[in-house]
């Protein structure tokens, strides 16, 4: 059988698979990276998680669609069951990748292996190849790293068929478009994160009453709280989440130093601190989710003080030095 692999590559956000597919394809290529380093700078919390009307505490803000807002990327989003002749998923699959499409679906994963899963569990999941009568996929494995495995086309058939939710979205490289870096988004971005406002628009879904910023961190100790009362299980994700956030900015920093934005040296130092704390956190919570021993999270809410005051620091220090350099928003 004729085998076919599309490139992808380890993403810088893995988080949330919403960002990882599209972010895997990307990586690929440098000419998404300024348009990296314009965005995953402003964080959004969700209040309705704790009414358990919504799974997702904390995740990066993306203005509009977060499945579609990507450059470089066509998307085309369909559903193969609406189709006039009867289409059969696998066949569908294996054209899409044959014409350079990678294809985002949703599957019960009770039919994918490598998956930790003992009941019908409907969730997404992205095909970049085949090979051996078998498709290769990312997701999150058995033991919940994100990964490359490999499902037989009979499996996917019976995962693709038993899901209770079918959008299919294929997803297809180009190169018309050159993003651009650009010093002012990335300002007020930080400002906004400062004042935990949000005052870039656009026309993604927004929840009821949504936190921005650094409030973000209020909710997390309110979190914590409820932890240590035993009344729900440990989410690692939202803290995941923010490591990731610090290491983008690390990341970003770098990257603006190297292109003369940035002139003072301490301000990379101060936000490794940063990302140092975050990543003692996210081991805090990864620890107690184990354990289940309350006394781990016990400095765990100091310990958000303490980032909160240090990343406030950091942020006006990058905004004074590019202000200082000539940038202005206001």
């Amino acid at each position: 059988m004729v085998t076919k692999i599309l490139p992808i590559s380890q993403p810088k956000v893995i988080g949330f698979l919403h960002h990882a597919y599209p972010l895997s394809i990307l990586g690929n290529h440098d000419e998404y990276i300024p348009w990296f380093y314009n965005n995953f700078i402003q964080i959004i919390c969700n209040p309705e998680y704790f009414e358990h009307t919504n799974d997702h505490l904390v995740d990066f803000y993306f203005p509009n669609d977060r499945l579609f807002s990507y450059p470089c990327i066509e998307t085309y989003a369909s559903k193969p069951e609406f189709s006039i002749s009867e289409i059969d998923i696998v066949d569908y699959t294996i054209n899409s990748i044959n014409n350079d499409c990678y294809v985002y679906t949703h599957v019960d994963e009770l039919y994918i292996p490598n998956r930790k899963v003992n009941k019908h569990f409907t969730h997404n999941i992205l095909v970049y190849g085949y090979e051996d009568e078998k498709f290769n996929v990312l997701g999150f494995n058995e033991i919940r790293h994100f990964a490359s495995t490999q499902v037989p086309f009979e499996d996917f058939r019976k995962a693709y068929n038993h899901a209770d939710y079918k959008l299919t979205i294929l997803y297809s490289y180009n190169n018309y478009i050159t993003p651009q870096f650009n010093i002012y988004n990335v300002m007020r971005s930080i400002k906004d994160y400062l004042l935990s406002i949000n005052t870039i628009q656009g026309n993604g879904f927004l929840p009821p009453n949504p936190i921005f910023g650094i409030d973000t961190y209020y909710y997390l100790k309110r979190y914590i709280e409820i932890l240590k009362s035993g009344s729900t299980k440990a989410d690692i994700r939202p803290f995941h989440i923010l490591l990731e956030h610090k290491t983008c900015m690390v990341e970003r920093i770098n990257y603006m130093r190297e292109h003369n934005y940035i002139k003072n040296p301490n301000i990379h130092l101060k936000y490794k601190e940063i990302e140092k704390l975050a990543y003692i956190q996210r081991n805090i919570i990864l620890k107690y989710s184990i354990s289940l021993d309350p006394m781990s999270l016990s400095n765990l809410a100091n310990s958000i003080d303490l980032l909160i005051d240090k990343e406030t620091d950091a942020l006006n220090m990058i905004l004074d030095d590019l202000q200082s350099s000539g940038c202005s928003i206001d």
